[in-house]
């Protein structure tokens, strides 16, 4: 019976269709997807949200290459027909908020400039205690490399 009815409806072919947004990222590239959504396909016309007006008018000028590389991945049973762009202010609020979601790679540390350390070594030479010495020194070089625990 569901698959009476899915025939009849057409579910399959438009399903085949929403692939699309799966692989969005891929055809287009990162950093294109990273300022771009696919939102929905009406009757065979996929609309996307761009961030962006002037990203929008990129993407224009790029629309064949697009629907092509994005028609190659389809089933060929179901191919889509047209691509819409509508620039939306909101989603550059939700790709910012996409972004402060995701960890952050902690900056690598800075090297320590061999001028200025022998410089503080020399500021703490007359210091008497050898460990107050070293634990001085350990602390100037976690300072140097950006003060970030672990280092």
């Amino acid at each position: 019976m569901l698959t009476g009815l899915a025939g009849n409806r057409n579910w399959r072919s438009r399903l085949a269709q929403h692939q699309v947004f799966l692989f969005w990222a891929q055809v287009v590239g990162e950093e294109t997807a990273a300022v771009c959504r696919p939102e929905v396909i009406r009757d065979s016309v996929l609309w996307v949200r761009v961030a962006d007006p002037v990203w929008g008018q990129q993407l224009q000028y790029e629309k064949n290459a697009i629907m092509e590389a994005v028609n190659r991945r389809l089933p060929g049973e179901r191919q889509l027909t047209g691509l819409r762009f509508r620039f939306d202010p909101a989603l550059a609020h939700e790709l910012d908020r996409e972004q402060q979601a995701q960890p952050q790679p902690p900056p690598s540390p800075r090297a320590i400039d061999p001028d200025r350390e022998a410089r503080f070594k020399e500021i703490i030479a007359g210091i008497e205690d050898s460990q107050a010495r070293a634990n001085l020194l350990r602390l100037w070089r976690h300072s140097e490399k950006g003060g970030r625990s672990g280092q």
